[in-house]
């Protein structure tokens, strides 16, 4: 695969800064001259906001085999951007072009085992009935929930919540350079040190992590008011009594989401305050 790499990537095990970061990870210009700053791993949380969210079924039948329904949530995920303060922009190593395409895709698995996976895949030119395409960057979270809570987010979408504001955090291979805040405005993806030919020097035995793990996610599901704007403010002792919080350390512990349908319904809240709040909080070691 051709992807579209503009600047060679280096893996350099000399810190500058030893009692900070151990080994870094730099962008190059053609002549090996180190361009810009000293990325290394960055854990703290993001903010999206979920568009179009939706339940897509499909029927599949092949051969004789007996018929399949098959489903998922879709949804389109935005960068937070009205807080310059958590504002971000991202891009894969080796590139200058901000990645517009985040999705959101949540599965109902068959067993016990939720969790949470990000992928990315950088652009690359193909070709489709003889015309020449660009995929364009595009990153992917994907979450895998049992059966039972699966059904319940899907119920919520389903009733007409289709917006939502996602918290992502913990994640492999989302790069910053070094500060004291938690806050940064510039996320440098690493994907694959293979497709992104990540130079490594001889003897170097550091494995940088890449996209694949999360630790944290937060999907907070609202509906549209009737001016168009998200119900997303309710006093303190309404947030306590919507909003469920639930910690698991996959592979073993559930989320309790069966009981969210039966408290919103006892709930009594004012016109024109939010009339749904799930929370789903992961934490994956």
């Amino acid at each position: 695969m051709d992807y579209k790499i503009e600047k060679p990537i280096r893996l350099n095990g000399k810190s500058p800064h030893d009692g900070l970061y151990s080994w870094f990870i730099e962008e190059m210009d053609q002549a090996t001259k180190q361009l810009g700053p000293n990325y290394i791993p960055w854990s703290w949380n993001f903010h999206f906001e979920a568009r179009d969210l939706m339940v897509v079924r499909a029927l599949e039948k092949k051969d004789d085999k007996p018929a399949e329904v098959r489903q998922h949530i879709r949804g389109r995920l935005f960068p937070e951007m009205k807080d310059r303060r958590a504002a971000a922009t991202f891009s894969f190593f080796g590139t200058n072009r901000t990645i517009e395409s985040f999705t959101l895709n949540i599965v109902r698995t068959t067993g016990d085992r939720e969790d949470i996976h990000v992928t990315g895949a950088m652009a690359f030119e193909y070709e489709w009935d003889f015309e020449s395409l660009m995929q364009s960057d595009s990153v992917e979270i994907e979450i895998s929930l049992t059966a039972e809570k699966y059904d319940t987010l899907a119920e919520f979408i389903a009733d007409g919540r289709s917006k939502a504001v996602v918290t992502l955090g913990l994640v492999d291979g989302f790069y910053s350079q070094w500060s004291p805040s938690i806050r940064t405005n510039d996320i440098k993806i690493l994907s694959s040190l293979q497709d992104q030919k990540v130079k490594i020097d001889a003897g170097n035995d550091i494995a940088p992590p890449v996209l694949g793990k999360a630790g944290e996610f937060v999907l907070r599901l609202m509906m549209d008011r009737d001016d168009g704007q998200l119900s997303d403010t309710t006093s303190d002792e309404d947030t306590e009594t919507v909003v469920q919080r639930a910690t698991v350390q996959a592979p073993t512990s559930p989320i309790e989401l069966g009981q969210l349908e039966k408290k919103l319904s006892q709930l009594a809240m004012p016109l024109w305050i939010t009339v749904g709040l799930l929370t789903i909080n992961l934490f994956l070691r």
